[in-house]
């Protein structure tokens, strides 16, 4: 009869955490390479394109409304990630100013990772968050991380430009 030690060696029980580590060591390495992120790689403030307006309505609950053709697209923000490594929750941007208290990004900022430029001002519409189904997240385009520093916030004087 076998015994536990004797049944499953070091390599059996360590060998997914030990793949898990290396990846997320390693994954700053890739990341300005890589056009579409699983939603195990998502980090905060990760920001994508491509989010199909249709769907951005279904799941905000019909709240995000869109005056732009049925088949365009948004930007999502990654706000923060779900308990238990289930997923993240984030949100949609827009160019339309937010409101007072909205957070936005300025047009020029540059992304982590992959040194894009933000090509126009994008407010984060943080009233409507949403947890991004799995299967959607990875269809999206990543464009880069945006550095805390150049979240912007409640400054009237800056919306004027």
């Amino acid at each position: 009869m076998h015994t536990a030690t004797q049944m499953f060696g070091y390599n059996d029980v360590w060998k997914e955490q030990l793949a898990v580590s290396i990846a997320e060591k390693n994954s700053d390495l890739i990341l300005g390479s890589v056009k579409f992120l699983p939603l195990e790689y998502w980090r905060k403030n990760f920001f994508f394109k491509g989010a199909p307006d249709k769907n951005l309505k279904k799941w905000t609950g019909g709240r995000f409304v869109v005056k732009k053709p049925p088949d365009g697209t948004h930007p999502v923000f990654a706000l923060k990630p779900l308990g238990a490594s289930a997923g993240f929750k984030v949100c949609p941007c827009s160019s339309t100013y937010q409101g007072k208290h909205s957070r936005w990004i300025e047009k020029g900022t540059r992304l982590l990772h992959t040194d894009i430029p933000m090509d126009k001002k994008s407010f984060l519409v943080e009233r409507l968050p949403f947890n991004i189904p799995p299967l959607e997240a990875g269809t999206l385009r990543f464009l880069g991380e945006v550095p805390e520093n150049d979240i912007r916030f409640d400054r009237e004087k800056d919306l004027t430009e």
